[in-house]
């Protein structure tokens, strides 16, 4: 019966299950407990009858939560020059230090516990050292009546419990922490304009960490500016009992009176930091005018994804809280677009990509257009002097060049993809570059040219189609040639070698005879994999197998398109692999992802280009390859800011775990990078305001 209750009331619900693991190690006497069960019972009631909110109108459950357009523009707290104008009428101001000037890239302060964990190369680090904090605090509080230890406290009890010498911790723990400490860009700025008006500056931290280290990691961003710092370890008293700020008050008057100020009355003092309770609460109780500064990760994480790895989930909601929610600038939705859901994602799968080539012996890595332009940035980012390639190409250029190979596909992508979408005969026996049989054709199906494609025109189209198919194909023969030209360059390949594949031969080898060949990578968004396939086929066509030709995608078909089986074969061989999911990895979100509530068409606007669109190849009168480009992109302004905040991010995780990515460790697995994806592919509302925000044709794809 425990049991089952536990399950009903704990672990149905993720938000639920955080909240209340997290408050039951603090949880240590039977009234203790009993308030737990209050509480457990008053978070079901928010959840399943409240909407998420609790009494405040507050929601603190991500899965309740709805995704905010512009969460740049979120922030609740007083603008930086608004605070200026107000802590510039008290004479003293003192500074919280942790989560307030300086921040760190986590989602929570013990996520950097991993970090230790993971330098040490010790199983369960992070909960072993907050157990032994807990016992430090409780060990303090029975022999000194106070709960505030020192780091050297706290490794003492981390000694036995782990084997590591407490000084090497200790060593260890400072090391990180200096590591990924950083000055917050909201008070860097106002902390030397308040300098400058020669004001008296204190940094008070309620922190287990020696007050020296503290001035250090305050120095290295603010400079030699904080005329005394406190920290409760030391003074033996803490913000959160209130007795620390009776020393601020104390230690104010006396800097005051150092600097020879006259007596006029009581000094003022403000403080600024981020905890309601010992920020705001205690130190109005002491009569110091209180400033409350959001803290980034708490008001960020309620929109963040919770259902990722702890390292992983840690990291990218740490560093895009960061971005979003430190109340410095406000940033456009196309920005937060490709920063908060594109760059993860980006991230993840890049790494994929090049873990795969490196294991399989792959020479050089082809990214192909559109979406592979930003995954190039990317990639040659992280990996430089990586051979690598932008491919141009397209689905409509793919299933042309591969008609005869791949007819099917060709009529599918022409043809039954148009029907009863407005696209003419015209329009579309333009776009399959047979414009010299359109007139033919409505004399045989008895229509007129502006005659729109309906499903019997379609399977018309067809049935005429395949009966003038010798014509068909040869039409496209000179863009194939001038194609396999382009692709021999591009790829570096030996001349042509005229060799003529039978329509059975592509993709028949077998691993004999694909020993010792070329090894290339072709890297798509997605879907069915048409496009890299009609790469492949035309490579082969005009050149020969002289190479081995893999198949990276970001998402294969999901469960509910009709093409969901289309490329099984491939992926059973090991020719094709995805990375957020197929049938036989994260089924899950296979069975989730679905092209008819335009989930594809977000992923592929995340990774799009600012680039026209690619039509193809025409010979020049001088017999060079002239490339033919669509019109201008409409939105290329849009798209520039999503890659903006794609490479902002890359950047962003560069600087802090760029290690990992050089060591070749710490891959994000598809099941992380797609998460932020589900709560945007959830969000039928902010799917909305997008679409009226960056309005485009989702039915255009005849280019």
């Amino acid at each position: 019966m425990k049991t089952r209750i536990y399950r009903l009331l704990v672990n149905r619900v993720p938000a639920i299950r955080r909240k209340y693991q997290e408050a039951r190690k603090k949880a240590d006497s039977k009234g203790d407990r009993v308030l737990l069960l209050v509480k457990l019972l008053l978070w079901n009631l928010e959840y399943y009858f409240l909407g998420g909110q609790n009494r405040r109108g507050e929601c603190s459950f991500p899965e309740k939560k709805k995704l905010l357009f512009q969460e740049s523009g979120s922030f609740t707290g007083m603008s930086g020059e608004k605070l200026l104008r107000e802590l510039s009428g008290y004479d003293v101001i003192s500074f919280d230090v942790f989560d307030t000037l300086l921040l760190r890239p986590f989602s929570a302060p013990t996520d950097l516990f991993y970090m230790m964990g993971i330098e040490f190369h010790y199983p369960d680090f992070p909960v072993l050292r907050i157990l032994a904090e807990d016992q430090a605090r409780q060990k303090k509080q029975k022999t000194e009546g106070t709960g505030e230890v020192s780091l050297k406290e706290i490794w003492e009890c981390l000694n036995p419990l782990t084997g590591i010498p407490a000084t090497a911790g200790m060593a260890m723990e400072m090391s990180l922490e200096e590591k990924y400490c950083l000055g917050n860009p909201y008070f860097l700025p106002l902390v030397k304009a308040l300098k400058k008006e020669e004001k008296i500056l204190l940094a008070v931290s309620d922190m287990y960490l020696d007050r020296e280290f503290i001035q250090r990691l305050l120095e290295k961003f603010y400079g030699p500016v904080f005329d005394r710092i406190l920290v409760s370890k030391e003074e033996g008293c803490s913000k959160g009992e209130g007795n620390l700020y009776e020393k601020v008050r104390n230690i104010a008057g006396e800097l005051r009176t150092a600097r020879g100020a006259p007596f006029k009355g009581a000094c003022s003092i403000a403080h600024v930091g981020d905890n309601p309770h010992s920020d705001i609460l205690m130190a109005r109780k002491n009569k110091i005018e209180p400033f409350l500064y959001p803290n980034p990760q708490e008001a960020g994480n309620p929109r963040r994804s919770f259902e990722m790895s702890g390292i992983t989930g840690g990291i990218y909601r740490g560093l895009v809280n960061l971005r979003f929610h430190t109340g410095v600038r406000k940033y456009s939705v196309f920005y937060e677009l490709g920063y908060i859901y594109g760059g993860l994602a980006a991230l993840g799968f890049c790494q994929f990509i090049h873990r795969r080539a490196r294991e399989l012996g792959i020479r050089q890595v082809c990214f192909l257009a559109r979406d592979g332009d930003i995954l190039k940035q990317v990639y040659d980012r992280l990996y430089p002097g990586s051979l690598t390639c932008y491919l141009l190409w397209s689905r409509n250029v793919s299933a042309r060049l591969s008609a005869e190979r791949f007819p099917f596909d060709f009529f599918q992508r022409f043809l039954f993809q148009k029907i009863n979408q407005g696209y003419t005969m015209e329009k579309i026996f333009a776009s399959m570059r047979l414009t010299a049989l359109t007139e033919k054709a409505c004399q045989v199906l008895d229509c007129k040219r502006d005659s729109v494609l309906t499903e019997k025109r379609a399977i018309g189209c067809r049935d005429f189609l395949l009966g003038q198919w010798e014509s068909v194909t040869e039409a496209y023969k000179e863009e194939q040639e001038l194609a396999g030209g382009y692709l021999r360059k591009l790829l570096s390949l030996p001349p042509d070698k005229s060799r003529e594949i039978r329509p059975g031969e592509p993709g028949s080898e077998n691993a004999k005879s694909q020993e010792g060949l070329e090894k290339i990578a072709l890297v798509d968004i997605g879907w069915a994999g048409s496009g890299p396939l009609g790469v492949e086929y035309l490579l082969h066509k005009t050149s020969g197998p002289s190479w081995q030709v893999h198949t990276f995608l970001a998402g294969s078909s999901g469960a509910p398109s009709p093409d969901r089986n289309s490329s099984q074969n491939f992926f059973f061989e090991n020719r094709m692999e995805s990375y957020f999911f197929s049938q036989s990895h994260n089924r899950d979100l296979w069975k989730f992802h679905d092209l008819h509530k335009k989930h594809n068409l977000y992923m592929e606007l995340l990774f799009t280009s600012p680039s026209p669109g690619f039509l193809g190849f025409k010979k020049t009168a001088d017999g060079e390859i002239n490339f033919l480009f669509a019109p201008r992109e409409k939105h290329e302004g849009e798209i520039c800011q999503i890659q903006k905040g794609i490479l902002d991010f890359i950047s962003d995780y560069q600087r802090y775990f760029g290690e990992f990515t050089a060591k070749g460790r710490g891959e994000i697995s598809g099941r992380d990078a797609y998460a932020p994806l589900l709560l945007l592919l959830g969000d039928t509302d902010f799917q909305r305001k997008l679409e009226k925000a960056f309005f485009w044709d989702i039915r255009k794809n005849v280019e």
